[in-house]
Protein backbone atom coordinates (compact mmCIF):
# COMPACT_ATOMS: atom_id res chain seq x y z
CA UNK A 1 0.00 0.00 0.00
CA UNK A 2 1.44 3.27 -0.67
CA UNK A 3 1.06 6.16 1.40
CA UNK A 4 -1.48 8.35 -1.06
CA UNK A 5 -3.42 4.78 -0.62
CA UNK A 6 -2.92 5.15 3.32
CA UNK A 7 -3.80 8.40 3.59
CA UNK A 8 -7.70 7.97 1.47
CA UNK A 9 -8.64 4.76 3.23
CA UNK A 10 -11.41 4.95 5.71
CA UNK A 11 -10.92 2.42 8.35
CA UNK A 12 -13.41 -0.43 8.75
CA UNK A 13 -15.57 0.46 12.13
CA UNK A 14 -14.73 4.33 12.50
CA UNK A 15 -18.44 5.53 11.41
CA UNK A 16 -18.68 9.19 12.34
CA UNK A 17 -14.80 9.53 12.81
CA UNK A 18 -14.89 9.37 8.91
CA UNK A 19 -10.79 9.37 7.20
CA UNK A 20 -7.69 9.39 8.85
CA UNK A 21 -5.28 11.60 7.34
CA UNK A 22 -1.81 10.80 5.47
CA UNK A 23 0.40 9.84 7.81
CA UNK A 24 3.55 11.51 6.54
CA UNK A 25 6.99 9.59 7.11
CA UNK A 26 9.01 10.31 10.07
CA UNK A 27 12.29 11.99 8.70
CA UNK A 28 14.95 9.33 9.74
CA UNK A 29 17.41 11.42 11.25
CA UNK A 30 17.56 11.58 15.50
CA UNK A 31 19.56 15.88 16.16
CA UNK A 32 19.27 14.84 19.73
CA UNK A 33 22.28 11.76 19.71
CA UNK A 34 25.29 12.86 20.79
CA UNK A 35 28.27 10.96 18.06
CA UNK A 36 31.00 10.44 20.44
CA UNK A 37 32.47 7.51 19.64
CA UNK A 38 33.02 4.24 21.80
CA UNK A 39 36.31 4.17 23.88
CA UNK A 40 38.42 2.35 22.00
CA UNK A 41 42.32 1.04 22.42
CA UNK A 42 44.09 4.52 21.03
CA UNK A 43 41.45 6.46 23.05
CA UNK A 44 41.59 5.07 26.58
CA UNK A 45 45.78 4.89 26.28
CA UNK A 46 44.98 8.67 25.43
CA UNK A 47 42.84 9.70 28.43
CA UNK A 48 45.35 7.67 30.67
CA UNK A 49 48.30 10.00 29.68
CA UNK A 50 45.87 12.84 29.70
CA UNK A 51 45.13 12.63 33.06
CA UNK A 52 47.64 14.87 34.40
CA UNK A 53 46.54 17.33 32.41
CA UNK A 54 42.88 16.92 32.91
CA UNK A 55 43.91 17.37 36.64
CA UNK A 56 45.88 20.63 35.98
CA UNK A 57 42.60 22.07 33.37
CA UNK A 58 39.85 21.04 36.04
CA UNK A 59 41.52 22.74 38.60
CA UNK A 60 41.99 25.81 36.36
CA UNK A 61 38.13 25.26 35.58
CA UNK A 62 37.00 25.27 39.30
CA UNK A 63 39.14 28.76 39.96
CA UNK A 64 38.52 30.15 36.96
CA UNK A 65 34.72 29.56 37.80
CA UNK A 66 34.80 30.69 41.52
CA UNK A 67 36.80 33.96 40.48
CA UNK A 68 34.20 34.42 37.58
CA UNK A 69 30.86 33.97 40.48
CA UNK A 70 32.61 36.31 43.10
CA UNK A 71 33.51 38.94 40.39
CA UNK A 72 29.74 38.61 39.24
CA UNK A 73 28.61 39.19 42.73
CA UNK A 74 30.33 42.22 43.34
CA UNK A 75 28.77 43.59 40.11
CA UNK A 76 25.74 42.46 41.32
CA UNK A 77 26.03 44.43 44.62
CA UNK A 78 23.06 47.07 45.11
CA UNK A 79 21.25 46.33 41.96
CA UNK A 80 17.81 46.65 41.79
CA UNK A 81 15.66 45.29 38.84
CA UNK A 82 18.55 43.14 37.34
CA UNK A 83 16.00 41.65 35.16
CA UNK A 84 14.02 45.04 33.84
CA UNK A 85 16.53 47.52 33.92
CA UNK A 86 20.38 47.86 32.38
CA UNK A 87 23.07 47.89 34.03
CA UNK A 88 25.50 51.40 34.00
CA UNK A 89 28.65 51.57 32.30
CA UNK A 90 30.48 51.03 35.24
CA UNK A 91 28.61 47.75 36.05
CA UNK A 92 29.22 46.42 32.78
CA UNK A 93 33.22 47.65 33.14
CA UNK A 94 33.16 45.50 36.56
CA UNK A 95 31.59 42.29 34.48
CA UNK A 96 34.57 42.14 32.23
CA UNK A 97 37.09 40.30 34.06
CA UNK A 98 34.56 37.79 33.75
CA UNK A 99 34.36 37.57 30.57
CA UNK A 100 38.28 37.22 30.27
CA UNK A 101 37.65 34.29 32.98
CA UNK A 102 34.76 33.03 30.52
CA UNK A 103 37.67 32.35 28.04
CA UNK A 104 39.70 30.81 30.54
CA UNK A 105 36.96 28.40 31.19
CA UNK A 106 36.98 27.93 27.11
CA UNK A 107 41.46 27.28 27.14
CA UNK A 108 40.21 24.82 29.96
CA UNK A 109 38.41 22.28 27.77
CA UNK A 110 40.63 22.36 25.16
CA UNK A 111 39.50 25.06 22.98
CA UNK A 112 42.73 26.94 23.05
CA UNK A 113 42.14 28.91 19.76
CA UNK A 114 38.66 29.87 17.90
CA UNK A 115 38.16 30.01 14.60
CA UNK A 116 35.87 33.52 14.15
CA UNK A 117 34.83 34.10 10.14
CA UNK A 118 32.91 37.70 10.00
CA UNK A 119 32.34 40.34 12.58
CA UNK A 120 29.20 40.97 14.60
CA UNK A 121 27.10 43.70 13.41
CA UNK A 122 26.84 47.21 15.50
CA UNK A 123 23.48 47.04 17.59
CA UNK A 124 22.19 49.93 15.91
CA UNK A 125 22.05 48.06 12.44
CA UNK A 126 21.33 44.21 14.26
CA UNK A 127 19.89 44.09 17.22
CA UNK A 128 19.25 40.33 17.47
CA UNK A 129 22.07 38.14 16.94
CA UNK A 130 20.82 34.01 16.52
CA UNK A 131 22.85 31.23 16.76
CA UNK A 132 22.41 27.18 16.36
CA UNK A 133 22.75 25.37 20.34
CA UNK A 134 24.67 22.60 20.24
CA UNK A 135 26.72 22.77 23.87
CA UNK A 136 27.42 24.51 27.02
CA UNK A 137 30.27 25.72 25.34
CA UNK A 138 28.01 27.99 22.91
CA UNK A 139 26.82 29.95 26.22
CA UNK A 140 30.28 29.73 27.50
CA UNK A 141 31.79 31.55 24.00
CA UNK A 142 29.05 33.79 23.85
CA UNK A 143 29.05 35.67 26.89
CA UNK A 144 33.07 35.96 26.58
CA UNK A 145 32.44 37.60 22.80
CA UNK A 146 29.11 39.59 23.37
CA UNK A 147 28.14 39.66 27.19
CA UNK A 148 24.93 39.77 25.33
CA UNK A 149 20.92 39.66 26.75
CA UNK A 150 19.90 36.21 26.32
CA UNK A 151 16.76 34.22 26.35
CA UNK A 152 16.73 31.36 28.89
CA UNK A 153 14.65 28.74 30.35
CA UNK A 154 13.39 30.14 33.93
CA UNK A 155 14.68 27.23 36.04
CA UNK A 156 18.22 28.35 34.86
CA UNK A 157 18.59 31.15 37.35
CA UNK A 158 18.29 28.60 39.87
CA UNK A 159 21.32 26.65 38.97
CA UNK A 160 24.18 27.14 41.43
CA UNK A 161 27.41 29.12 40.30
CA UNK A 162 25.63 29.63 36.72
CA UNK A 163 22.61 30.99 38.04
CA UNK A 164 24.36 34.53 39.87
CA UNK A 165 26.63 34.41 36.36
CA UNK A 166 23.43 34.14 33.53
CA UNK A 167 21.61 36.27 36.27
CA UNK A 168 24.56 39.26 35.58
CA UNK A 169 23.45 38.51 31.48
CA UNK A 170 19.96 40.89 32.27
CA UNK A 171 18.22 37.32 31.03
CA UNK A 172 15.00 37.05 29.67
CA UNK A 173 13.52 34.08 31.75
CA UNK A 174 10.98 31.99 29.86
CA UNK A 175 8.78 28.90 31.28
CA UNK A 176 8.98 26.93 28.03
CA UNK A 177 5.51 24.84 28.13
CA UNK A 178 3.81 28.08 28.97
CA UNK A 179 2.01 29.92 26.47
CA UNK A 180 1.40 33.17 28.99
CA UNK A 181 5.58 33.49 29.08
CA UNK A 182 6.46 32.39 25.91
CA UNK A 183 4.42 35.60 24.70
CA UNK A 184 5.45 37.81 27.64
CA UNK A 185 8.94 36.51 26.38
CA UNK A 186 8.46 38.39 23.10
CA UNK A 187 7.67 40.76 24.41
CA UNK A 188 10.58 41.37 25.87
CA UNK A 189 12.43 40.77 23.26
CA UNK A 190 11.39 43.60 21.46
CA UNK A 191 11.00 46.11 24.09
CA UNK A 192 15.23 45.54 24.85
CA UNK A 193 16.10 45.51 21.02
CA UNK A 194 14.39 48.71 20.21
CA UNK A 195 16.87 50.27 23.75
CA UNK A 196 20.34 50.85 22.42
CA UNK A 197 20.94 50.84 26.26
CA UNK A 198 20.73 47.33 26.52
CA UNK A 199 23.46 44.88 24.87
CA UNK A 200 22.88 43.12 21.22
CA UNK A 201 19.98 40.15 22.14
CA UNK A 202 20.76 36.77 22.03
CA UNK A 203 18.51 33.78 21.10
CA UNK A 204 18.99 30.23 20.44
CA UNK A 205 15.83 29.93 18.37
CA UNK A 206 15.84 26.46 18.51
CA UNK A 207 14.95 26.74 22.05
CA UNK A 208 16.99 23.13 22.51
CA UNK A 209 20.42 21.92 21.96
CA UNK A 210 21.12 19.37 18.98
CA UNK A 211 23.98 17.33 18.07
CA UNK A 212 24.80 19.86 15.23
CA UNK A 213 23.68 17.97 12.30
CA UNK A 214 20.60 19.38 11.48
CA UNK A 215 18.98 22.31 12.43
CA UNK A 216 15.23 21.68 14.00
CA UNK A 217 12.44 24.39 14.29
CA UNK A 218 12.69 27.89 15.05
CA UNK A 219 10.67 29.16 17.67
CA UNK A 220 8.97 32.67 16.08
CA UNK A 221 10.19 34.98 19.44
CA UNK A 222 13.29 35.81 18.04
CA UNK A 223 12.15 37.67 14.94
CA UNK A 224 8.37 38.73 16.24
CA UNK A 225 9.37 42.00 16.85
CA UNK A 226 10.10 43.10 13.29
CA UNK A 227 13.74 43.83 13.31
CA UNK A 228 16.86 42.55 11.73
CA UNK A 229 18.71 39.83 13.03
CA UNK A 230 22.12 38.77 12.46
CA UNK A 231 22.67 34.82 12.01
CA UNK A 232 25.63 32.85 13.82
CA UNK A 233 26.66 29.82 13.09
CA UNK A 234 28.79 27.20 15.26
CA UNK A 235 30.91 24.54 14.73
CA UNK A 236 32.20 21.40 16.62
CA UNK A 237 34.91 19.77 13.97
CA UNK A 238 35.11 16.72 15.80
CA UNK A 239 36.94 12.86 15.42
CA UNK A 240 36.18 11.49 18.96
CA UNK A 241 34.16 13.49 21.21
CA UNK A 242 31.12 15.31 19.93
CA UNK A 243 30.72 18.67 22.25
CA UNK A 244 27.00 18.15 21.95
CA UNK A 245 25.19 17.91 24.87
CA UNK A 246 21.77 16.17 23.97
CA UNK A 247 18.99 13.79 25.71
CA UNK A 248 20.56 10.84 24.48
CA UNK A 249 24.57 11.38 24.94
CA UNK A 250 26.56 12.00 27.73
CA UNK A 251 26.21 13.79 31.08
CA UNK A 252 27.67 16.94 31.87
CA UNK A 253 30.19 15.80 33.84
CA UNK A 254 31.61 12.85 32.01
CA UNK A 255 31.89 15.84 28.57
CA UNK A 256 33.99 18.08 30.56
CA UNK A 257 36.20 15.00 31.32
CA UNK A 258 36.49 14.20 27.79
CA UNK A 259 36.46 17.22 25.93
CA UNK A 260 39.39 17.83 28.99
CA UNK A 261 41.38 14.95 27.90
CA UNK A 262 41.53 15.44 24.45
CA UNK A 263 44.58 17.37 23.39
CA UNK A 264 42.97 20.14 21.39
CA UNK A 265 39.25 20.90 20.55
CA UNK A 266 38.32 22.78 17.42
CA UNK A 267 35.59 25.14 17.27
CA UNK A 268 34.42 27.35 14.43
CA UNK A 269 32.25 30.35 14.60
CA UNK A 270 30.81 32.37 11.41
CA UNK A 271 28.91 35.77 11.56
CA UNK A 272 26.13 35.97 8.66
CA UNK A 273 25.64 39.16 6.77
CA UNK A 274 22.35 41.08 8.12
CA UNK A 275 18.84 39.76 7.38
CA UNK A 276 15.89 42.26 7.19
CA UNK A 277 12.57 41.21 7.43
CA UNK A 278 10.38 41.92 4.21
CA UNK A 279 6.99 43.64 5.01
CA UNK A 280 5.29 40.27 4.61
CA UNK A 281 7.43 38.73 7.18
CA UNK A 282 7.01 41.50 9.53
CA UNK A 283 3.31 40.25 9.63
CA UNK A 284 4.10 36.69 9.43
CA UNK A 285 7.21 36.11 11.99
CA UNK A 286 7.52 32.11 10.93
CA UNK A 287 7.90 33.27 7.18
CA UNK A 288 10.89 35.32 8.78
CA UNK A 289 11.82 32.36 10.85
CA UNK A 290 12.24 30.21 8.21
CA UNK A 291 13.86 32.33 5.79
CA UNK A 292 16.86 33.13 8.52
CA UNK A 293 16.84 29.27 9.33
CA UNK A 294 16.97 28.66 5.53
CA UNK A 295 19.89 30.27 5.17
CA UNK A 296 22.37 29.72 8.38
CA UNK A 297 21.25 25.62 7.12
CA UNK A 298 22.78 26.69 3.88
CA UNK A 299 26.13 28.40 5.51
CA UNK A 300 25.96 24.92 7.60
CA UNK A 301 25.74 22.82 4.94
CA UNK A 302 23.77 20.82 6.44
CA UNK A 303 19.51 19.58 6.15
CA UNK A 304 16.34 21.30 8.62
CA UNK A 305 13.82 19.00 10.14
CA UNK A 306 10.70 19.49 11.97
CA UNK A 307 12.15 18.31 15.19
CA UNK A 308 11.90 20.74 18.05
CA UNK A 309 11.90 21.16 21.53
CA UNK A 310 8.86 18.99 22.50
CA UNK A 311 10.70 16.55 20.84
CA UNK A 312 13.85 17.01 22.58
CA UNK A 313 11.71 16.74 25.68
CA UNK A 314 10.91 13.40 24.92
CA UNK A 315 14.55 12.06 23.49
CA UNK A 316 15.33 13.07 27.13
CA UNK A 317 13.35 10.77 28.73
CA UNK A 318 13.20 8.28 25.90
CA UNK A 319 17.03 8.01 26.91
CA UNK A 320 16.08 8.09 30.96
CA UNK A 321 13.84 5.09 30.43
CA UNK A 322 16.33 2.61 28.37
CA UNK A 323 14.17 3.08 25.06
CA UNK A 324 16.44 4.75 21.76
CA UNK A 325 15.84 8.53 21.90
CA UNK A 326 15.24 8.22 18.04
CA UNK A 327 12.55 6.25 18.64
CA UNK A 328 10.26 8.84 20.57
CA UNK A 329 10.54 11.40 17.75
CA UNK A 330 7.20 13.05 16.23
CA UNK A 331 8.36 15.96 14.63
CA UNK A 332 6.49 17.23 17.08
CA UNK A 333 4.92 21.07 14.78
CA UNK A 334 3.86 18.76 12.87
CA UNK A 335 1.24 17.07 15.27
CA UNK A 336 0.69 20.51 16.95
CA UNK A 337 -0.80 21.89 13.16
CA UNK A 338 -2.52 18.69 12.61
CA UNK A 339 -4.39 17.99 15.76
CA UNK A 340 -3.28 20.46 18.37
CA UNK A 341 -1.65 17.84 20.39
CA UNK A 342 0.01 19.84 23.57
CA UNK A 343 3.45 18.68 24.93
CA UNK A 344 1.48 17.25 27.93
CA UNK A 345 -0.43 14.99 25.71
CA UNK A 346 2.72 13.29 23.82
CA UNK A 347 4.33 12.70 27.17
CA UNK A 348 1.03 10.71 28.25
CA UNK A 349 1.28 8.83 25.15
CA UNK A 350 4.90 8.18 25.27
CA UNK A 351 3.69 6.43 28.80
CA UNK A 352 1.44 4.62 27.37
CA UNK A 353 3.46 3.09 24.49
CA UNK A 354 6.16 2.05 27.22
CA UNK A 355 3.49 0.27 29.26
CA UNK A 356 3.35 -1.97 25.71
CA UNK A 357 6.66 -3.23 26.23
CA UNK A 358 8.21 -1.11 23.25
CA UNK A 359 11.58 -2.94 24.11
CA UNK A 360 14.65 -0.47 23.72
CA UNK A 361 14.21 -0.18 20.25
CA UNK A 362 10.55 1.80 20.99
CA UNK A 363 8.55 -0.74 18.51
CA UNK A 364 5.33 -2.78 19.64
CA UNK A 365 5.09 -5.97 17.98
CA UNK A 366 0.94 -7.29 18.40
CA UNK A 367 2.06 -10.03 20.71
CA UNK A 368 3.61 -7.32 22.94
CA UNK A 369 0.42 -4.66 22.23
CA UNK A 370 -2.13 -7.71 23.33
CA UNK A 371 -0.59 -8.50 26.63
CA UNK A 372 0.49 -4.74 27.55
CA UNK A 373 -3.43 -4.05 27.20
CA UNK A 374 -3.93 -7.08 29.41
CA UNK A 375 -7.01 -7.98 26.77
CA UNK A 376 -7.08 -11.41 24.93
CA UNK A 377 -6.41 -11.86 21.24
CA UNK A 378 -9.24 -11.53 18.89
CA UNK A 379 -10.48 -9.88 15.96
CA UNK A 380 -11.56 -6.66 16.95
CA UNK A 381 -8.48 -6.77 18.69
CA UNK A 382 -6.18 -7.01 15.86
CA UNK A 383 -8.29 -4.77 13.90
CA UNK A 384 -7.07 -2.30 16.19
CA UNK A 385 -3.55 -3.10 16.50
CA UNK A 386 -4.12 -2.64 12.32
CA UNK A 387 -5.43 1.02 12.80
CA UNK A 388 -2.03 1.98 14.48
CA UNK A 389 0.13 0.04 12.40
CA UNK A 390 -0.21 1.93 8.65
CA UNK A 391 1.86 0.18 6.53
CA UNK A 392 0.96 -3.49 7.41
CA UNK A 393 4.81 -3.77 9.34
CA UNK A 394 3.61 -5.96 11.72
CA UNK A 395 4.51 -3.45 14.49
CA UNK A 396 3.82 -0.06 15.97
CA UNK A 397 6.19 3.24 16.30
CA UNK A 398 5.67 5.92 18.41
CA UNK A 399 5.20 7.96 15.79
CA UNK A 400 2.32 5.74 14.50
CA UNK A 401 0.81 5.32 17.56
CA UNK A 402 0.45 8.91 18.70
CA UNK A 403 -0.70 9.56 14.90
CA UNK A 404 -3.35 6.96 15.76
CA UNK A 405 -4.06 8.17 19.38
CA UNK A 406 -4.50 11.74 18.33
CA UNK A 407 -6.74 11.34 15.48
CA UNK A 408 -8.97 9.99 17.73
CA UNK A 409 -8.47 12.16 21.20
CA UNK A 410 -8.86 15.52 18.91
CA UNK A 411 -11.67 14.45 17.04
CA UNK A 412 -14.68 16.96 16.67
CA UNK A 413 -16.92 14.17 17.93
CA UNK A 414 -14.58 12.51 20.65
CA UNK A 415 -17.15 13.88 23.26
CA UNK A 416 -19.95 12.70 21.77
CA UNK A 417 -18.33 9.21 21.35
CA UNK A 418 -17.22 9.10 25.32
CA UNK A 419 -21.40 9.65 25.42
CA UNK A 420 -22.33 7.41 23.46
CA UNK A 421 -20.19 4.57 24.94
CA UNK A 422 -20.98 5.11 28.28
CA UNK A 423 -24.79 5.34 27.17
CA UNK A 424 -24.21 1.82 25.49
CA UNK A 425 -22.14 0.66 28.57
CA UNK A 426 -25.24 1.83 30.79
CA UNK A 427 -27.86 -0.50 30.10
CA UNK A 428 -30.14 0.21 33.25
CA UNK A 429 -29.11 4.00 32.82
CA UNK A 430 -28.89 4.97 36.21
CA UNK A 431 -26.16 7.31 35.70
CA UNK A 432 -23.37 4.67 36.77
CA UNK A 433 -21.87 1.37 35.92
CA UNK A 434 -21.85 -1.70 38.46
CA UNK A 435 -19.19 -4.14 38.10
CA UNK A 436 -21.77 -7.17 37.03
CA UNK A 437 -23.74 -4.76 35.00
CA UNK A 438 -20.87 -3.73 32.51
CA UNK A 439 -19.14 -7.29 31.88
CA UNK A 440 -21.68 -8.29 29.36
CA UNK A 441 -21.28 -5.23 27.64
CA UNK A 442 -17.20 -5.50 27.63
CA UNK A 443 -17.56 -8.60 26.64
CA UNK A 444 -20.12 -7.92 23.84
CA UNK A 445 -16.90 -5.88 22.75
CA UNK A 446 -14.53 -8.12 23.38
CA UNK A 447 -16.20 -11.83 23.16
CA UNK A 448 -13.08 -13.45 24.61
CA UNK A 449 -12.31 -11.68 27.89
CA UNK A 450 -12.09 -13.54 30.78
CA UNK A 451 -13.24 -12.83 34.11
CA UNK A 452 -9.65 -12.31 35.31
CA UNK A 453 -9.41 -10.04 32.86
CA UNK A 454 -12.14 -8.41 33.02
CA UNK A 455 -11.64 -7.94 36.48
CA UNK A 456 -8.69 -6.53 36.43
CA UNK A 457 -9.58 -3.72 33.69
CA UNK A 458 -12.65 -3.11 35.95
CA UNK A 459 -9.72 -2.03 38.68
CA UNK A 460 -8.04 0.45 36.50
CA UNK A 461 -11.34 2.20 35.82
CA UNK A 462 -12.47 2.13 39.02
CA UNK A 463 -10.03 4.10 40.42
CA UNK A 464 -11.88 5.17 43.79
CA UNK A 465 -12.45 1.29 44.75
CA UNK A 466 -15.81 1.47 45.44
CA UNK A 467 -16.89 -1.34 42.97
CA UNK A 468 -19.05 1.17 40.96
CA UNK A 469 -17.68 3.86 38.22
CA UNK A 470 -19.25 6.71 37.71
CA UNK A 471 -19.15 8.83 34.55
CA UNK A 472 -16.87 11.27 35.06
CA UNK A 473 -14.33 8.23 36.22
CA UNK A 474 -15.09 6.59 32.75
CA UNK A 475 -15.21 9.43 30.49
CA UNK A 476 -10.95 9.96 32.86
CA UNK A 477 -9.77 5.99 31.56
CA UNK A 478 -11.01 6.64 27.83
CA UNK A 479 -9.84 9.86 27.48
CA UNK A 480 -6.79 8.99 29.13
CA UNK A 481 -6.39 5.54 26.99
CA UNK A 482 -8.21 6.39 23.51
CA UNK A 483 -7.17 3.40 21.98
CA UNK A 484 -10.44 1.65 24.37
CA UNK A 485 -12.72 3.71 22.21
CA UNK A 486 -11.34 2.78 18.81
CA UNK A 487 -12.10 -0.58 20.16
CA UNK A 488 -15.76 -0.16 20.54
CA UNK A 489 -16.32 2.29 17.63
CA UNK A 490 -14.33 -0.74 15.56
CA UNK A 491 -17.10 -3.17 17.44
CA UNK A 492 -20.05 -1.20 17.22
CA UNK A 493 -19.84 1.09 14.34
CA UNK A 494 -22.94 2.86 14.44
CA UNK A 495 -22.59 3.83 17.92
CA UNK A 496 -22.28 7.24 17.55
CA UNK A 497 -25.26 7.96 15.35
CA UNK A 498 -27.88 5.58 17.53
CA UNK A 499 -26.80 7.68 20.05
CA UNK A 500 -27.18 11.26 18.29
CA UNK A 501 -30.77 9.74 17.08
CA UNK A 502 -32.09 9.03 20.12
CA UNK A 503 -30.57 12.26 21.16
CA UNK A 504 -32.65 13.97 18.80
CA UNK A 505 -35.66 11.95 19.95
CA UNK A 506 -35.51 12.61 23.36
CA UNK A 507 -34.86 16.68 22.42
CA UNK A 508 -37.86 16.05 20.41
CA UNK A 509 -40.09 14.25 23.17
CA UNK A 510 -39.10 17.07 25.37
CA UNK A 511 -40.05 19.71 23.24
CA UNK A 512 -43.50 18.22 22.32
CA UNK A 513 -44.15 17.90 25.76
CA UNK A 514 -43.46 21.73 26.91
CA UNK A 515 -45.38 22.54 23.69
CA UNK A 516 -48.65 20.28 25.14
CA UNK A 517 -48.26 21.61 28.48
CA UNK A 518 -48.43 25.39 27.05
CA UNK A 519 -51.50 24.34 25.53
CA UNK A 520 -53.20 24.16 29.09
Amino acid sequence: MNPAEDGEREFEGLGAFGRLPALEPLVPFNPFKNGSRDWHAVEVVKTVLLTPLFVVRALLWIVSLALGFLCTKLALIGAKDVLKKPFSAWRRLLLFPVRFFARVLLFACGFHWIHIKGKPAPRDQAPIIVSNHISFVDGVFIFFRHLPVIVTAKENLSLPVAGAIIKAMQVISVNRVNPDSRHHASGEIKRRAMCNDWSHVMIFPEATTTNGKALVSFKAGAFTPGYAVQPMVVRYPHVNVDPSWVGEGPAVYTLLFRLMTQVHNYMEVEYLPIIRPSFAEQKNPRLFAERVRTTMARALNMMVTDHSYEDAALATEAAKRGVDSGASLLEFPKFERLFHLSSKDAKRFFSNFRALNCGRRGIVTYESFVEGLGLPDSTVLRQLFQFFDRQDSGHITFHQYTFGLSFIAKHKYFTEALAAIFKYCDGVENGYLQHDDLQPRIQDVIPSLSDKQYTKLFDRIDVRKAGVVSREEFYSFLEANPEYVVLFLISKPDLISSYKKDERMFIGLNGMRRSNSGKY
